[in-house]
């Protein structure tokens, strides 16, 4: 954690110190796929201390928190907020430098509920960038900087989970996943009550792009030495609503809390005794679905 922020700030900036190892394991996805590094310019648009100015490359840093850059060394340091005017000339890029971005942008979803009396709206973003989470706003902007290389971390949930994947707008139209290395948030958050998964992702620029059965049938790979592909897999989505169901007028015979993820389920309860805002309506064909999630929280120590 960037320690010279208070509890509210780091929340709202997503500021985390990355770990050495996790910095390394970047630059070993970089050497495999790229010839010669010293021929790009590097740029981490949310550089914070400067965790990823670790090698003798031409590095140039960027952050909205102005005591954070002043701790960094072996880089050319901007102070600005990187997701408003986004081009090549405001990082002084020019349009023949040979581009990859690294880093750790932020991931702060500001409609969520948990902790929403302490999260706010630092960052203003250029109307195309605009998202309801920092760190897809970041990797919008990536895509206008057209690097030929992108290796970052960020929530494995960008890619899984179709709607994230596909707010990545032009950014999945240009570029492929080619390599990664999945890490839990417990690195980061060691005291939290959830954690979730990381990717470190290596992107490289593609005309063609990636499509969401691009990201089903691709071999994800853990720090563990694990390997897994989501086409091998079903989803709970597929038999059941996992949000409020209002507008199905069909008589409930039960209600469910809304099922957003898995640490949604850790937080919060299954059955319901009176139906509110949060309620999913229970139909007596999907009943058993419901049944099996309740007893999947209750005995798989969520």
């Amino acid at each position: 954690m960037q320690n010279h922020l208070n509890r509210e700030a780091t929340i709202n900036l997503g500021s985390y110190y990355t770990p050495n190892f996790l910095v390394n394991n970047v630059y070993k996805l970089l050497e495999k796929w790229v010839e010669n590094l010293n021929d790009y310019i590097f740029l981490d648009s949310s550089c914070g201390y400067g965790d990823f100015f670790i090698k003798d490359l031409n590095y140039i840093g960027c952050d909205i928190d102005k005591i954070a850059l002043s701790q960094v060394e072996n880089a050319k340091i901007i102070h600005t907020n990187s997701l408003t005017n986004v081009d090549r000339k405001k990082f002084n890029i020019s349009n023949n430098d040979r581009l990859i971005i690294i880093g750790n942008p932020p991931y702060n979803d500001k409609t969520s509920i948990i902790r929403s009396n302490i999260k706010k709206e630092l960052f203003s973003c250029d109307k195309t960038l605009v998202y309801r989470d920092l760190g897809i706003s970041f990797l919008r902007s990536y895509e206008i900087l057209k690097p030929e290389f992108i290796c970052i971390l960020h929530p494995l949930s960008y890619l899984i989970k179709k709607t994230n994947f596909n707010a990545l707008a032009k950014f999945k139209n240009s570029y492929n996943l080619i390599d990664d290395l999945i890490v839990s948030s417990e690195i980061f958050t060691p005291k939290s009550n959830t954690f979730f998964p990381i990717i470190i992702a290596l992107y490289k620029r593609n005309n063609k792009g990636m499509n969401y059965e691009y990201i089903k049938n691709y071999t994800f790979k853990t720090i563990e030495g694990n390997k897994f592909a989501l086409k091998n897999y079903d989803s709970i989505a597929n038999y059941i609503p996992k949000y409020p169901n209002q507008k199905d007028t069909r008589k409930a015979i039960a209600y469910f809390h809304t099922l957003r993820d898995i640490n949604a389920l850790k937080r919060n309860q299954t059955f319901m005794l009176h139906q509110n805002s949060n309620s999913i309506k229970v139909f007596e064909d999907n009943l058993k679905y419901y049944v099996y999630i309740h007893f999947f929280k209750k005995y798989s120590y969520l």
